[in-house]
This record gives structure tokens, sequence and C-alpha cells, in this order.
């Protein structure tokens, strides 16, 4: 009877007096991709006890804590996407009253946010980008101290014409192997790789958007062998040119064009490596033997947009990868480029007729239909193309040495016969000049190997 007594007057107290339960509800969106954040690991504590409970952000990023007496609560969360940003987020102070229902929104904070926070910026101008992300070892995945390199093709104006010059920006990691580059230039293509010690990864492009940031891990490791590529030439000390890392990773798949139909006989390709095949009629093709970590699959085909995917390789193991090809795209036509007064067709086939060098006319480049620009110089005696640790081909003469690039009457960096294959795609060269080292044009001297001049747009003055 006592205790029926007290339950009944238990029932007449007002749910005030007791301090009714209460809940806490929210969202946790990813600021950075504009995405809820699923899966994040949401806590909450009581700030008066050791009280403490957590959930997991369904796959809207909605959360929900039930149950909650009346006080003050911090709540925070964690996700592997703050790890990569390298930042740590103070929790949420909220305040329930009895038998309130709270709203608590959290967030990774927006990208501008985080770039001043992370680089602050020179000026209210500067429109260049953040890069961050780990580098870790491509088996264990434990973090390594190495080295982030970014690079990309700039123009500047000076010395009496417009040069192409190679810009980089290497960053080292941290001791858990974070690293934020910035300075990246926004909205361009770029390339990344990562070296750590002896691993390294591959060569990836990136674009990273106006005064945002992108997060990319690297995966790097040791190749399994390396391949050397010399040079062709009759000596008897070959000279390498190249050194081609290989593994046992496989990647497999498809090719189609934007209509969804298969795309046979595309050249597909993993850069640094010297492997590649051909689609079949069904567009599918299969990699062997490359190495593990972060790389590039390359595929070209004729009538299609080049393209690049990242991917990241394990070992002894198969990654599918379905590719979708893009038309080019519909241009006005092309523009006329004047160089200087030797950029003239006239004085073009003086020098062909000249006796001197080797000569490839707009007819006989269109009659190749290459792939890629180095594939122009495949048929040229003297010319050795090879693999490059980056994309494209590189370019050697005879011996295994490195020529002087011109384009359009201009020189270009030393290293330039490394990255033709950046400089301009085949349809867009219109005149090829390449010469050896003796019988060369004074205003084509360079290195004591050769040169190479590459015209885009040459028309008579």
């Amino acid at each position: 009877m006592r205790h029926s007594g007290i339950v009944a007057a238990l029932l007449l107290i007002p749910a005030s007096a007791l301090g009714a339960q209460g809940s806490i509800t929210g969202t946790v969106t990813d600021s950075v991709t504009k995405r809820p954040l699923a899966g994040a690991f949401v806590q909450i504590a009581r700030d008066s006890n050791s009280f403490t409970r957590s959930v997991y952000a369904d796959s809207l990023g909605t959360f929900r804590f039930d149950s909650l007496k009346p006080g003050r609560y911090m709540i925070g969360f964690f996700d592997p996407a703050l790890d990569s940003l390298g930042i740590d987020l103070l929790p949420k102070l909220v305040v329930l009253q009895s038998g309130e229902e709270r709203r608590a929104d959290l967030a990774i904070p927006a990208p501008r946010t985080l770039v001043r926070h992370l680089c602050r910026p020179a000026s209210p101008n500067d429109t260049t980008g953040l890069l961050v992300g780990h580098v870790r070892d491509a088996d264990s995945r434990t973090p390594r101290i190495g080295t982030v390199t970014v690079q990309w093709w700039e123009l500047t104006i000076g010395g009496g014409g417009i040069h192409r010059d190679r810009q980089q920006i290497p960053v080292k990691t941290d001791s858990l192997g974070w690293y934020a580059l910035c300075g990246v230039p926004a909205d361009a293509e770029v390339s990344a790789s990562a070296t750590a010690g002896e691993e390294e990864s591959g060569v990836v492009l990136l674009r990273v958007p106006s005064r945002g940031l992108l997060i990319r891990d690297f995966l790097v490791s040791r190749a399994d062998s390396t391949i050397a590529v010399y040079d062709d030439s009759s000596a008897n000390r070959k000279v390498a040119v190249a050194t081609l890392r290989r593994g046992s990773a496989r990647v497999s798949g498809s090719v189609r064009s934007d209509k969804g139909k298969p795309v046979a006989n595309a050249n597909v390709g993993v850069p640094g490596t010297g492997i590649d095949s051909r689609t079949e009629e069904s567009g599918a093709f299969t990699l062997v033997g490359l190495p593990v970590g972060t790389q590039s699959v390359e595929v070209r085909a004729i009538g299609f947009e080049p393209k690049r995917v990242a991917v990241d390789l394990q070992r002894d193991s198969a990654t599918k990868l379905d590719i979708v090809l893009d038309r080019p795209v519909q241009t006005l036509d092309a523009v006329k480029i004047y160089g200087q007064g030797n950029a003239s067709i006239a004085e073009f086939m003086r020098r062909v007729h000249g006796g001197f060098g080797h000569f490839l006319t707009a007819q006989d480049i269109q009659k190749r239909n290459a792939l890629e620009t180095t594939d122009l110089f495949r048929t040229i005696p003297g010319v050795r193309v090879t693999p490059s640790r980056g994309f494209g081909n590189a370019i050697t003469l005879r011996g295994g040495c490195q020529p002087t690039v011109y384009f359009n009457g201009m020189r270009l960096s030393d290293d330039a016969a490394t990255e033709i294959d950046e400089l301009a795609m085949p349809n867009e060269i219109t005149a090829i000049e390449v010469y050896n080292n003796a019988g060369r044009p004074a205003q084509f001297w360079g290195n004591g190997c050769g040169s190479v001049v590459l015209w885009v747009g040459m028309v008579p003055r």
C-alpha cells in the first residue's frame, strides 16, 4: 500500500517539476563536397558528469539523441574527412530545457574558411586553391613522411615573346603523413605525385577550385621490379633513358562513348609503366603487371577527347574501371599564331629543301592519325620515343640525349623533351622540324644534342 501511494503521488506531480526528458537532433554536412556526411561518428557529453553517448549519422547525415535530461551538453563529430583536412573542430554547446527537442546541425567548415585558416591568402584577390590529404603506404595504409609535388605549365610574357614554362610546388608531409599545399593554380589541370623514401606514387591530374580545396590522398609503394629503357644507338655503351615501374596489380574494364557505345581499338595505358593495351570490339581491356598505389589510367582514341582517371591499385588484386569518352567540343576556327619572322611557310619550305634535318608538313601530320604528339616522331630517323615517368612520352636523339625544344620559334625549358605530349595535341601541330647537332639553323641552336621545333597555326605572312 505504501509503494502504491508513492507511485500515485508521483503521477500527480507535473513533468516539469521532475525535469522531463528531451532530445537533440541534427544533420552532419560536408561543406566541401556539399553533401550529407553519412556514417559520421557523433558524440554527446553532459558537462556536469561523465555521461556520454554516441551514434552514427545515417545515409542522409542525420542523427538523434533521445531520453536526455535537462542540462548543458557538448556535441561534436568525427569523420575521416576531418582527418584528411588536418583540423580539429570545437564541440558545440547545447542547453537543453526540460522536455525540449533541440536541433544542433554540425558541419565541416566551408572551403573558403578552411583556405583562410590553413593558407592565409596574401590578398583578397588571391584565387589560388588548396590541396590537402595524406601520404600512406599502399599495402598497410600507415602514414608516410614524404613529399607531394604539383606541376603545371604557365605562360609568361617577357624577353621578347611568350614563353611556356613548367612550374612546380613541393611540400613536405608531417609525421602523420598529412600535407597542405597552398597556392595551387585554380580551375586548371595540374599534375601531382608523391614520394616517401624509396616509395612513390604515379602521376595524377587534379583540378582545384578557385579559393577552394581538394582532398587527395596518395598511396605510395616500392615497385616489385623496374624495367630500364635504353637508347637505340649503335654505341657499345647503352644509355638508360627511362626506368619504368612494375608490380602485381591489375586493371580491367571497358571504354564507352558518351552515347553508351563500346569504343574499339582505344589505347589504354598507365603512365610511368610502359604498359598499355588496345580495347576489343566490346570496348573491354585488361592491364597487368602494374605497380600498386595511386596511379593514372590514360585512354586515347581517335575522334574522342583523351581521358585520365586516377585509381588506387592494390597488390595481387584487380580493379574494375568503366571509362566514358567524350567527343571533342566544337570550337571556332583555329587561332592563327604568328611567331617571329622565321614562322612563315616560305622560310620553313626553304629549310625543307636545304637538305638538313627531318621535316613533317601539315599533310604528313594529317596522314598519321596520331593519338599523341610524340607518335608523329616514331618514323623520323634518329628519334626515339620512350615512355616517361609522367604523362605521355619522351623524345631522345641518337645517343639517348634530350634535344632542345622550340615551340613556335621560342625556346622552352631544358627538360621540355619529356613533356612534348603536354604542349599540344597532334591535330594542332602544323609542322615539325628535327635537327641533329650538325646542320642546325642558328635560330634553333641549343644544347649539344640537337633540336626539335614544333609549329602550331603556322601561316604565311
